[in-house]
């Protein structure tokens, strides 16, 4: 086979293919785009879906942290999430102690720090609590949870609305500074 007639073989395959691609597509069909600012193909590494575990200094779990996305670079110590779910577990039982949701997050894995931000939800079943902010940031070395975003708190059949919060890991001590009651 000369080269003119690979080429024009090619060039015939390219052709089909794109009229079938075209073809295929219906008027009103949407396609999902990412808006720029969400556009992660620079990435080094992107997980699928994924678990980490944080546990103790003596090797006890302490919280799960589940995510539909990962996005990584080789430059960076941290790990920008889509879709995070993180679960706080009891160090003497193993009991879960709180959860939080969120649409996105910034995960440092040496540290073991979560920033959740976009329709953040804390949920504390043992107290009864709920929390509901845009930005919560999780630090196991310091032991605290807290938002410098305004945050709804309903606890009790109660809802307090503040400036921002702070609490121990064990939920001992938590404040929410601005705070008013909402009528229910």
């Amino acid at each position: 086979m000369t080269s003119g007639s690979r080429r024009r073989r090619a060039t015939a395959t390219w052709m089909v293919a794109l009229t079938c691609l075209l073809g295929s597509c219906e008027a009103g069909t949407t396609v999902a785009t990412l808006a720029e600012a969400e556009s992660f193909l620079g990435a080094d590494g992107i997980i699928m879906g994924g678990t980490t575990t944080i546990t103790n200094d003596q090797g006890i779990r302490t919280a799960r942290l589940q995510f539909d996305t990962a996005f990584q670079w080789r430059d960076s110590t941290h790990q920008s999430l889509r879709g995070v779910n993180l679960t706080v577990f009891n160090e003497e039982d193993g009991s879960q102690r709180a959860t939080v949701t969120a649409l996105r997050g910034r995960f440092e894995p040496r540290e073991e720090r979560l920033q959740a931000n976009g329709n953040v939800i804390l949920i504390i079943p043992f107290q009864d609590r709920r929390l509901e902010t845009e930005e919560l940031h999780y630090d196991p070395e310091a032991e605290e949870l807290r938002s410098d975003s305004a945050v709804v708190l309903i606890e009790g059949g109660r809802s307090y609305q503040g400036t921002s919060f702070n609490s121990d890991l064990e939920f001992q001590n938590f404040v929410v500074y601005g705070s008013a009651g909402l009528e229910q």
